[in-house]
């Protein structure tokens, strides 16, 4: 149908003014006013040891749910422990945390052991996928060396001290719990659940928020929420660049070799003035593997050893010591290795991952640890002969 023009004009001048007025206020608070974002669950994974760089993640991670008003926050959890003070501060930032936290250790042969257990048992929803443990949160010495019975027994009322307050606040089964503590024991998800330690058991994310759809969860300052997460958006949160890198040279033994690649490539500059390229690559590769053995418990003896080690490499390619200086270098390259991070378990010291006995590891480690160190002498030794050589 056409519209005559003059009609249109007559039809528009019985608006009155008022009318003009009230239709622009409302298209303007419409374009101004943001619109509501829809509900969704975050979610990030910690595959990893627990160390700073987790704990700023996780930090982020919260104040991200935060400000997006996300439903909650999906913890996909696989850990071996880490350090007590990561740990204490991570836990902090979930119970005051301002949404829902539900911790998930999976995919199947996943585990929450040690620290992951503390951090597990926080979650206002704690949940395990089939193929999963838990468990084993003795406290150990920084080293993992001996503890006299007053300094062992002091370590465990702190730690079962914690345990028992999270636990308690979160209505599961205390005095289980506190047997991590005391007598390091561990559980199947099966056992977990059975035990009260655990809310529920989940082949995947979607099957978990089936199971919790519209059950009370009782947030760590007493009020009570009820989840309703099936069919919401899961927005994944990743680490920053900075965060991966950091993570990433945080594992002692790439903080070792770019210790060593470092210290060499300073070595070759020394002896090539000018060449330039060693030494910028040396100061870059030296000042990150400071940084990331700052953020971790490192023996500064150790650091010492490493460097003298260096220190006999150097006068090993410049005086003839028939391999004298060669063999003290190696010997305290290993013996630095082996002290330099000290960490309550395996996974953040320096060494080779092996699933064998103790004993089978101890020298796959000095194994490894030998490789690299003589590999490290070699370089130095034979880059020093080259340019004696000449």
């Amino acid at each position: 149908m056409r519209i005559h023009w003059l009609t249109l004009f007559l039809s528009m001048k019985r608006i009155t003014s008022s009318h003009w007025f009230h239709a622009l206020m409302v298209g303007f608070l419409l374009c101004v006013l943001p619109s509501p974002a829809s509900a969704e669950v975050l979610k990030i994974v910690v595959n990893d040891t627990i160390h700073p760089i987790t704990d700023e993640y996780i930090g982020r991670a919260l104040a991200e749910a935060q400000r997006n008003k996300d439903r909650a926050l999906l913890i996909e959890l696989n850990t071996p422990g880490g350090l007590l003070e990561s740990t204490r501060n991570i836990i902090e930032k979930i119970t005051s945390a301002p949404v829902p936290v539900i911790i998930y250790v999976a995919p199947g042969g996943s585990r929450a052991a040690s620290a992951g257990f503390f951090i597990l048992e926080c979650a206002d929803v704690a949940a395990m996928a089939p193929g999963t443990n838990t468990g084993s949160a003795h406290p150990v010495t920084i080293g993992g060396g001996k503890m006299d019975d007053v300094m062992k027994e002091k370590l465990e009322n702190d730690a079962a001290a914690l345990m028992r307050s999270v636990v308690s606040k979160r209505g599961r089964n205390v005095e289980i719990a506190e047997t991590t503590v005391r007598q390091s024991k561990s559980f199947t998800e099966q056992e977990a659940l059975s035990q009260k330690l655990i809310d529920y058991i989940a082949p995947s994310e979607e099957d978990l928020f089936k199971q919790m759809q519209g059950k009370p969860v009782k947030r760590f300052n007493g009020r009570t929420e009820t989840l309703t997460l099936v069919g919401e958006p899961v927005r994944n949160f990743d680490m920053t660049l900075k965060q991966r890198i950091l993570a990433f040279i945080m594992d002692p033994n790439i903080a070792f070799i770019l210790l060593a690649i470092g210290a060499l490539a300073l070595y070759a500059e020394f002896n090539h003035p000018g060449a330039v390229v060693p030494g910028t690559v040396g100061v870059v590769f030296i000042l990150l593997a400071v940084f990331a053995l700052n953020l971790l418990p490192t023996r500064f003896a150790a650091v010492v050893l490493i460097l003298a080690s260096f220190i006999l490499f150097a006068l090993e390619a410049k005086f003839a010591s028939h391999g004298v200086l060669a063999i003290g270098g190696i010997v305290t390259m290993v013996l630095g290795a082996l002290l330099l991070v000290d960490a309550p378990i395996p996974e953040m010291r320096v060494h080779e991952h092996c699933p064998e006995s103790p004993r089978q590891q101890s020298g796959h480690r000095l194994s490894g640890i030998g490789r690299r160190s003589w590999s490290s002498a070699d370089a130095a030794f034979s880059g020093g002969q080259s340019l004696h050589s000449r």
